[in-house]
């Protein structure tokens, strides 16, 4: 009965050693735990920040088009200024280019053309053993212009170097008063850098009254240079040639649109 106790005492002994190495073999798998602990907090933790990819806004997504929208009006704005510049700087640009040149057929109206010096008067001298040049004379106006205009003379004939003065008449047909602008050319071409006129009416407006006719000068020479120019040779006929518009004033003389 003794020996039973002392069984029982030993195998008690051997379960307590049993259990207290697997506690010791789980106090190791225990250590681990608090790694296990910590990464999963910290992934936790990191899901509490906010996302980095958050999809962007309207107004966000809107900004570079505006952006461009604006730089494309700003440069179209820029074009459209740029061209009514032009539209209105264009006629007297024109005006001044063809004057100083005779480009396009235009007479030259610049003081003392041709003249080393620039004095007008040492231009002013009869070639006396030139032939002389037929000028003859052309006058119209435009299909919604109500006037009549005609030379008074068909044909002047100048010696270059010679001044001579010509006349236009022009009458307002209408029962309004009406401004009216004239431009001219001269033929042959080549002719224009020699034809200079002193005095004349074109590129003016001329206001004429209801019913009103008057008298409109032109005081002009051909340059003695163009005898020295070859291509000059067999020219004995030189048309100057006026065509009047109706200026797009008002009857007050405000500018305004034709309808």
């Amino acid at each position: 009965m003794q020996s039973f106790p002392r069984l029982v005492t030993s195998v008690a002994r051997k379960d307590a050693a049993g259990v207290c190495s697997s506690c010791a073999k789980g106090g190791g798998r225990n250590q681990s735990t608090p790694f296990f602990q910590s990464s999963m907090i910290r992934s936790i933790s990191n899901t509490s920040k906010p996302r980095q990819n958050v999809a962007p806004t309207m107004e966000q997504l809107r900004a570079p088009f505006q952006k461009k929208n604006s730089s494309t009006m700003y440069y179209a704005f820029s074009i459209i200024m740029g061209t009514v510049a032009l539209s209105y700087g264009s006629v007297p640009m024109y005006k001044m280019i063809c004057q100083t040149t005779g480009w396009g057929g235009r007479p030259i109206k610049a003081q003392g053309h041709g003249g080393a010096d620039g004095d007008p008067a040492e231009r002013l001298k009869p070639v006396t053993g030139a032939k002389r040049i037929r000028i003859t004379f052309n006058g119209s106006v435009s299909d919604v212009l109500p006037w009549k205009f005609t030379p008074q003379q068909r044909e002047v004939r100048v010696l270059p170097g010679e001044t001579a003065l010509a006349f236009y008449t022009a009458t307002n047909r209408s029962k309004d008063d009406i401004i009216g602008v004239a431009t001219y050319s001269v033929t042959p071409a080549q002719v224009a850098p020699y034809f200079s006129k002193i005095q004349c009416f074109c590129f003016e407006e001329q206001r004429l009254n209801a019913g009103e006719t008057v008298d409109m000068p032109v005081f002009f020479y051909i340059d003695p240079d163009f005898v020295n120019d070859p291509n000059m040779k067999g020219i004995e006929q030189v048309t100057l040639s006026y065509t009047f518009f109706k200026a797009r004033y008002d009857s007050e003389g405000h500018l305004k649109p034709y309808a």
